[in-house]
């Protein structure tokens, strides 16, 4: 039946176009986003999943942040223990001097005042070691927990207290100054702390280090599986693209001729 108020054919061309219309603007959203799910009507239970996924990246963005203001704290100190361990083979030098006993007068006193005055360095080093208002190497220093997961786990920075048994004043005599050459002298026990410091920062740089590469890898897998999670095909949504735009002309043009078909009505009254 032929009729003026009811089209079918024009109603059916219309629900199809109308299906084309909406399909072609998902796909045009996913080429536009390179997004398969961008938002929580596309796939409510896949966006939630990658809204975790995000927050965890982020998460391990900030802890490598973390990690990498560690190392700066680690490196400034170990940067600093390295000049005292490399000063404290001229003060070497200066001590075997002093422990002469044949040197005397005027030459010791030069002697001295070098000394005095490479101790005075050592200080120094020590009062420059800071990193972000943190000094690993003065007396008062502590242990820097830094965060190493988005567990909220941390690795510890240790302290090297290299300022309460620093070299001071020059021995007083050859004999002094043999003394703190040898075993348990002032100056093998300071030795011994530098180069125990410099063990222990290095040990602790490699091994924040190691989690922070650790981070990395474990950040760029959950990228990677959140891209597999959200991310469109763009070679397939570019042919679906172009497939719908054609579709959609064709619909235009079905609409228009089931809109015409009323007319034929007019002949009949000719």
């Amino acid at each position: 039946m032929t009729s003026v108020n009811t089209n079918a054919g024009a109603l059916n061309a219309l629900k199809f176009l109308r299906a084309t219309s909406a399909e072609l603007t998902t796909v045009q959203g996913r080429v536009s986003t390179g997004l398969r799910v961008s938002s929580a009507v596309d796939d409510a239970s896949t966006f939630a999943v990658a809204q975790g996924i995000r927050g965890d990246i982020k998460g391990y963005t900030a802890v490598s942040q973390a990690l990498g203001s560690a190392k700066g704290i680690a490196n400034v100190a170990l940067a600093a223990a390295t000049a005292i361990s490399n000063k404290l083979q001229d003060i070497k030098a200066k001590l075997v001097q002093l422990s002469d006993a044949s040197v005397t007068g005027a030459t010791r006193t030069t002697y001295e005042n070098d000394y005095a005055a490479q101790t005075a360095q050592l200080q120094t080093f020590i009062n420059n070691a800071t990193y972000n208002a943190v000094n690993l190497l003065k007396s008062s220093s502590a242990d820097q927990k830094v965060v190493a997961n988005i567990d909220g786990s941390t690795v510890t920075i240790r302290r090297n207290d290299l300022e309460t048994s620093i070299l001071a004043a020059a021995p007083a005599s050859a004999a002094a100054a043999t003394t703190s050459l040898g075993a348990g002298g002032a100056y093998v026990t300071y030795e011994t702390a530098v180069n125990g410091a410099l063990a222990k920062l290095g040990a602790d740089i490699k091994l924040v280090d190691g989690q922070n590469e650790f981070v990395k890898q474990i950040s760029e897998a959950a990228t990677e599986g959140l891209g597999a999670l959200v991310d469109a095909d763009l070679a397939k949504e570019s042919a679906a693209l172009q497939s719908l735009q054609v579709k959609q002309q064709l619909g235009v043009q079905a609409l228009g001729i089931a809109n015409q078909s009323p007319q034929t009505l007019l002949g009949l009254f000719r």
